[in-house]
C-alpha cells in the first residue's frame, strides 16, 4: 500500500468525506486528494497533524498495511502481523470514539 492509499483508508475508517478530512487537518480538500492519489507528499507538519488528530502514524499505519508481509523474511512475519493486527484493533477503537465525539 503506498503512502495516499494509507490516507485514504485511514480516512474512511474514520468515515470522513475529504472535506471534513481536510478541515480536521487545516488543509484544502484538493490538497487531500492529491495527496490520496499520491500526487503531493504530506509534509511533516502535516504527518504531525495525523498523529494529533487520528493517533496514526501515517507511515507506520502504511507500512503495516502492506498485503506483502508474506515477502518478509520469516523471522519478522510473525511480529510484523501482529503489530499490523494491533494498529488495526487500535485505529478502530479511536474511529468509534471520534465517530462518537469521545
Amino acid at each position: 500500500m503506498n503512502l495516499g492509499e494509507a490516507a485514504r483508508q485511514l480516512r474512511e475508517s474514520f468515515d470522513l468525506t475529504q472535506r471534513a478530512a481536510a478541515d480536521y487537518l487545516g488543509i484544502s480538500c484538493v490538497h487531500l486528494c492529491n495527496i490520496e492519489k499520491d500526487k503531493s507528499r504530506p509534509s511533516p507538519e502535516l504527518l504531525a497533524k495525523y498523529r494529533a488528530v487520528f493517533g496514526v502514524d501515517l507511515y507506520v499505519y502504511s507500512w503495516c498495511s502492506q498485503p506483502s508481509i508474506a515477502k518478509l523474511p520469516m523471522a519478522m512475519r510473525e511480529v510484523t502481523q501482529r503489530m499490523a493486527d494491533q494498529w488495526q484493533k487500535m485505529i478502530e477503537y479511536r474511529s468509534k470514539r471520534f465517530r462518537h465525539g469521545g
